[in-house]
């Protein structure tokens, strides 16, 4: 009886220890870079007391964010490009933002060696940081900032198939390196310039949204060559007109020429012929309602569409209006996705980790992290959202010389149909490499599309 009862008390206590182990390999893993940059931990307060915050550098090796001493003594953070990079950099005044936040524990590390250590302590001076390296292009973000310079909206530009975030804006914007100074005129900002609205940012999605209802009909066998509508400019559901842009009837439209010259009539009408709840359990697949593998601050791209919703909604959802929200990386995740295979990756800031004398700390893998489409799917999906470019809403994209541009063009009604969120949401093709991008200009008249001004001036850089 006493053997069993010891025996009894071992299995516990080796159950315990197993729980305990797999907890710590765990926190380990998953959660310790997580506590390490939180606000709340002390740690980090106090290794700024010895060390000196690290650089932040772009890919192409200029300084983005550094620490600067004034004849005082006293610290400071410079941002060297102002606001160019403001809301994916961050900053460190009134609480941290940005990667400045999400790496906060990194760049107050310092893995020198223990001899530059050893002469710092001797002349009383403060350890040298860690440097992290990103992904950012500061060519092209420079093109993004000054095309988006007359809208409010954002630009997302990803590599497809390593997930690397080369281009990140959001506007309006503020410069750091006063943000202090001008803390209460910034704050009480309506416009608010302190919001990334390339991760923050929620939009109605507009004609983009036509890309899901599309995959939804072929997922259920709808075929091409099947296809065919006559558009006379508008539909009457519930009583209630809804046109197409501008009253525009498009004729006689195959299922491409449906998608590439975005006609609403048309998406009603297959919209109408899916299953019951079909499009839920897609735009589920499609990272909406659901967590975003990025580790910045985001907000949730949100579909909901009930069976017993009413014709109206229903009709307005298929085509991109209704109730549907998204946000630009959400979009941009998804076109990657399509000139990926089908397989999302892990949205990649940081390349390495870098310490005071350049020698690499630790470096970053790109990690898959989703497959959303087979690759039969994306590959069907591509000659679609080509059209769109070659013959359709997007055909001014069509002229680069070293470019091959895929995508959709959207335009949600806002305002009572006043005013509009121009969207342009697709991938491109240079020297064998895909990038995806997703822009969006908010609250422009609703009969202009600058989406593909901004687009073509981004792209005129790598052209």
């Amino acid at each position: 009886m006493e053997n069993k009862s010891i025996m009894r008390a071992t299995y516990i206590f080796v159950g315990l220890f197993l729980i305990m182990a797999v907890y710590f390999s765990y926190y380990l893993g998953m959660k310790s870079d997580e506590q390490m940059n939180n606000s709340y931990n002390k740690l980090t307060g106090k290794l700024g007391e010895t060390t000196v915050r690290g650089k932040i550098y772009s890919s192409d090796g200029k300084v983005l964010a550094e620490t600067v001493t004034d004849d005082d003594g006293r610290e400071r953070r410079n941002y060297p490009y102002n606001e160019l990079f403001c809301h994916v950099v961050g900053t460190t005044a009134y609480g941290q933002s940005g990667l400045e936040a999400v790496y906060d524990y990194q760049l107050l590390m310092s893995d020198s060696s223990w001899v530059s250590k050893l002469f710092t302590d001797l002349k009383g001076k403060k350890y040298e940081g860690n440097n992290i390296i990103t992904t950012l292009d500061t060519e092209l973000q420079k093109a993004a900032f000054d095309a988006m310079s007359d809208y409010k909206g954002a630009v997302v530009i990803m590599e497809a198939d390593t997930g690397k975030v080369i281009t990140m804006m959001s506007n309006p914007s503020y410069n750091p390196n006063t943000l202090r100074e001008q803390w209460d005129t910034i704050s009480a900002d309506k416009t608010s310039p302190l919001v990334n609205r390339a991760t923050m940012g929620l939009y109605t999605p507009g004609s983009i949204f036509k890309l899901f209802t599309l995959e939804e009909y072929l997922e259920e066998g709808g075929q091409s060559s099947d296809y065919i509508f006559n558009c006379t400019g508008a539909v009457q559901i519930s009583g209630k007109n809804i046109s197409c842009a501008n009253g525009h009837s498009h004729g006689t439209v195959d299922l491409t020429g449906s998608f590439s010259n975005s006609c609403n009539g048309s998406f009603i009408n297959i919209g109408s012929s899916l299953k019951n709840g079909s499009l839920k359990k897609l735009c589920d697949r499609m990272l909406f309602n659901s967590h975003l593998p990025i580790k910045l601050p985001y907000n949730k791209s949100s579909f909901s569409l009930a069976d017993d919703a009413d014709d109206f909604l229903k009709a307005q959802t298929y085509f991109g209006q209704g109730e549907t929200l998204c946000t630009p990386v959400h979009m941009a995740l998804i076109c990657s996705a399509i000139a990926n295979d089908g397989v999302i990756m892990e949205p990649m800031f940081v390349e390495r980790i870098e310490n005071a004398y350049g020698k690499t700390v630790e470096s970053f893998e790109p990690k898959e992290y989703k497959t959303i489409f087979s690759k039969v799917q994306a590959e069907n999906l591509k000659p679609y959202l080509r059209s769109v470019v070659e013959k359709g809403t997007a055909i001014r994209l069509n002229d680069f010389k070293n470019l091959t541009v895929y995508g959709k063009t959207g335009t949600a009604q806002t305002d009572n149909g006043n005013k509009s969120n121009s969207w342009f949401i697709g991938f491109f093709e240079k020297d064998g490499k895909s990038y995806s991008i997703a822009v969006v200009c908010e609250d422009v008249p609703g009969n202009v599309s600058p989406s593909i001004t901004v687009t073509k001036d981004i792209l005129k850089t790598l052209d």
